[in-house]
This record gives C-alpha cells, structure tokens and sequence, in this order.
C-alpha cells in the first residue's frame, strides 16, 4: 500500500523502521515544523523528521496539516492510507477522505483508556499494572475511532514513563503492520467501537506536577516518580541532620517496598537506615536520580558525591511561580 506517514515524535520512529524493511511503500513522511530546543536555543527537527531524512525518505513540515496547501498537496500524493503516530495536530474529515482507507493510528493506551496527550505517564500515575498499545481508525474525536487491533503488556515496578514510551513504541509497531497487511489484503478487520461510558482522559503534563508528597502511601509515591519521568520529573531537595541543604535533584526511577516496616514517629521523608526512605506507608527505594545541572547516577554514586545518610530528610515541593 501507498502510505503517507504523518508522525513527529519518537513513539513514531520503530513503526517507520518496520515499514522501511516491508512492503509497504512510505510516499512521504510529514511532520511538524522545526523547533527551537537545547539550551542554544537552535531549530531541530522532530525525531521523526531527523529519522526519515537521515533515511532518505521524503519529508514535509505542516504548521497546519488542514491548510488548502497541505489538502492539495496530500490529493496530489494518492495515497491509499494515512499512518498516524504521535503528530500532534488533529486531522479533518475533508483531509482523511482523501485516502480510500482513511486514518489509521497508534496509541499508547488500551483504549478507551487514556485518551489524549499524556496516556503512558497517565496510566503509571494512576497505579495501573498493565497497559498496551491501540491501532484505531482516525476519527474527528480524539482518540476516539474503532479499534482495528491492541496489544497488551505488564508496567514493570520499577518502569519510568520514559522507559515505558520506548517499549510500547516497538511493541506497536508489529501491530500497526498487521492492520496495514489486512486492509492491503481485503480481509474484513473487526473495527470494535469504544465503551464510551469506560473512557478516560490523559491531558498534558505540565511543570507544575514536578513535585511528590512523601506522606503518601510508598506505591503512590513511586508511581508519580515514575510516571514523571523524564518530564517534568519530581524535584527533591536533600537536608543534612542539621537542616542545611545538601543539594537538589530530580528522582527518576524508585522501587515502592509497600509492605516494609516504618518505626514509629519517622517523618515522612526521613533517610533510614538501609536508606531507603520513610513515606506515609511503606518505604521507597530510590535507584536513579539527577542532581542539579548533572547527569543521571545511580544511588551509590550519588551517594558517594554528594552524601546521603539516615537521618537525612527529602523534601519536595509544588514549584512556586
């Protein structure tokens, strides 16, 4: 099948591989446009459009993908179906009736679940223990088509948001194939409509939510670490015994110890002696974190450059401004 590929972020790169080494044929691969980013300030493409060039693919950038510009030039490429993965604008009717299979998308929920902008950080915070990956037809609802094809898989208790994205992005790709095999086939793909009285929504982050609440019980406190992670990430601020600050970072990956044992009268937050830290209930393990203007370490490391010992406190906060 004639395919254009509309995708801007990562989640989009293994299922564009996938397609590179099949039959499918990519007649274009469209994305948004260039973006300042770094601490220059520079234009970058998006991680998409940085791929399929440096595969010699043909790529477009579209401010706006319903523009008569974008239209005419989809009409002039014919193609047989729209794949789109993580592109970030909404798609019209009068754009998805230009292809004779219309939409098909990749989305990092089982859905209905988690529908919009944020599903893999949502379904971590919410606790969840498993997830998937949902091939839909692009409907004018967001994230609201039929439901051609899903996979499932379990969140590891120790799994950031990050980790998670790049896992289900190669275990969809697979998937989206096998939908794009069946439609170039003829064969009837069951479209299964969504509960909609089951659906659930997944709005963006913001840096705002970069804090964590210690008094909280330890699942909950190492799930928002996780489902943090990478961005916004939960700020930390590391006290001595005689409350003078040590130094600040970002914690990323952490294991909840629910069922451990915290001695009676330990504030939340409070380093213990195995230095795991006190939380409402249970205790956390923190195994990754990133101190100010550094890079990620692992606990011994940070502990040997900037100290951590029982008795120490973690305090985190709602960021102010």
């Amino acid at each position: 099948m004639n395919i254009v590929f509309l995708s801007s972020g990562a989640f989009g790169i293994p299922t564009l591989k996938l397609l590179l080494g099949g039959r499918h044929r990519i007649l274009e691969v469209i994305s948004q446009p260039d973006r300042p980013a770094g601490r220059g300030r520079h234009f970058t493409p998006t991680p998409v459009a940085e791929f399929a060039r440096d595969h010699g693919l043909p790529v477009t950038t579209a401010a706006n993908i319903n523009d008569p510009e974008s239209l005419s030039r989809m009409a002039d490429l014919a193609a047989n179906v729209m794949v789109v993965i993580a592109f970030g604008q909404k798609l019209s009717d009068h754009l998805l009736a230009l292809a004779p299979h219309g939409g098909i998308n990749l989305h990092a929920s089982v859905l209905p679940d988690f529908r919009g902008a944020a599903p893999i950080n949502r379904a971590i915070l919410a606790g969840l223990t498993h997830t998937g990956v949902s091939v839909i037809r692009v409907s004018s609802r967001m994230d609201a088509g039929d439901i051609l094809g899903v996979c499932h898989t379990p969140i590891g208790d120790t799994e950031t948001a990050g980790e998670l994205h790049d896992r289900l992005a190669v275990l969809g790709a697979p998937l989206l194939v096998q939908v794009l095999d069946q439609l170039e086939s003829g064969a009837l793909i069951p479209a299964t409509p969504q509960d909609e009285s089951r659906a659930s929504a997944a709005p963006k982050l913001s840096r705002a939510m970069g804090w964590v609440d210690f008094t909280r019980p330890a699942t909950v406190v190492s799930a928002r670490i996780r489902g943090l992670s990478p961005w916004p990430g939960c700020a930390v601020d590391v006290f001595t015994t005689e409350a003078k600050l040590r130094t600040g970072a970002i914690v990323h990956k952490c294991r909840a110890n629910a069922d451990a044992p915290v001695p009676s009268g330990t504030a939340p937050g409070t380093v213990l002696p195995d230095l795991t830290i006190a939380c409402g209930t249970g205790t956390l393990s923190i195994l990754t974190l990133q101190p100010a203007g550094r890079k990620m370490m692992d606990l011994p490391s940070f502990i040997n450059g900037y100290g951590l010992a029982a008795g120490y406190q973690l305090q985190s906060l709602p960021p102010t401004g």
